[in-house]
C-alpha cells in the first residue's frame, strides 16, 4: 500500500511505501519531479492525507504529483523530447 500524508511538525511529506513504515520525508514538492515514474504514478492514484489546516501546504505535493504525472515528468525523462 502506498501511503503519503504531510506532516505539520515539520512541514514534510512524509513517505510509505512497504511495511507501514516512514521510508522517507519530502520538505519540497518540486522534489518530486527527481522521482522515477513509478513512484510519481502512486503518488497519483494516492491522495494525500493532510488535516484541514494544512490544505494549502499538503495540496502543493499533490499537485505537483498530478503535475508530472500528466506531463510525463520524471527521473530520467527528457525536458526536450516534452517540448
Amino acid at each position: 500500500m502506498a501511503l503519503w500524508c504531510y506532516d505539520l511538525d515539520t512541514h514534510e511529506a512524509v513517505i510509505v511505501f512497504k511495511d507501514d513504515r516512514e521510508n522517507f520525508r519530502m520538505l519540497k514538492p518540486m522534489w518530486i519531479v527527481n522521482m522515477y515514474a513509478s513512484d510519481i504514478n502512486k503518488f497519483f492514484r494516492h491522495d494525500i492525507f493532510y488535516k484541514e489546516k494544512d490544505a494549502h501546504q499538503a495540496l502543493r505535493f499533490q499537485r505537483v504529483a498530478c503535475f508530472c504525472y500528466y506531463r510525463g515528468i520524471h527521473a530520467g525523462s527528457s525536458w526536450s523530447e516534452k517540448h
